[in-house]
């Protein structure tokens, strides 16, 4: 027999729903420099109702981190299915470098800040973004290569230069620096990854 959830459990729901949304802006305009008072703000709730639902400030802001990945994999477009890489390719930086700019600082902020400066809770968060960040290169770098015909393994340069492509460092450069929109930040990583692409296939073994 199935049972709907009580008033009191789809409150609680709303209420986290809404303290993660808030913090999610604030590591994003922020950083780790957010504070618990930052979050409280643009939840318009106050610190002991967020202190309610999440034990310490660190623990929300895992919280929002891990669902920032997650949004990566749920928005990414799935492999081609007719070798339409140029497509693929094309779709997948756009959906990137948009979830980078939507992110915002708290991601840049972990990488530049070292693991002995951050409590636990962030370092170990701050290595599974590093290592889901270099999955996805190298993931998305051996699709790329496969269908082009590339033989064995790609080179790690090309890997590396991907991995560059989809970054948010890259998305941060553009848009500050010459006022580039996502859309067209994808749009210029796809014109250098492709070179790459070219570049590794024409050298030989």
């Amino acid at each position: 027999m199935l049972y709907a959830p009580s008033l009191i459990d789809e409150q609680r729901e709303l209420a986290q729903a809404r303290i993660l949304r808030a913090a999610g802006v604030a590591l994003a305009a922020r950083g780790l420099a957010a504070t618990v008072d930052d979050v409280a703000e643009a939840a318009g709730i106050s610190r002991r109702t967020i202190f309610r639902h999440f034990a310490t400030r660190d623990a929300l802001f895992v919280a929002v981190i891990r669902a920032g990945v997650r949004r990566y994999g749920e928005q990414i477009p799935a492999p081609p299915a007719d070798d339409d890489l140029r497509s693929w390719l094309a779709e997948l930086l756009e959906v990137t470098h948009r979830l980078n700019a939507s992110n915002g600082r708290v991601f840049w902020d972990l990488v530049g800040v070292r693991a002995e400066d951050l409590s636990a809770d962030l370092a170990l968060v701050a290595k599974e973004c590093r290592d889901s960040r270099n999955r996805f290169a190298a993931t998305v770098t051996e699709l790329m290569w496969r269908t082009r015909g590339g033989p064995g393994a790609p080179p790690r340069w090309l890997v590396d230069a991907v991995a560059v492509q989809l970054s948010g460092f890259t998305t941060q450069s553009l848009a500050g620096d010459a006022g580039r929109s996502p859309d067209e930040v994808a749009h210029v990583s796809a014109q250098v990854i492709e070179a790459a692409l070219a570049s590794a296939l024409a050298r030989p073994a």
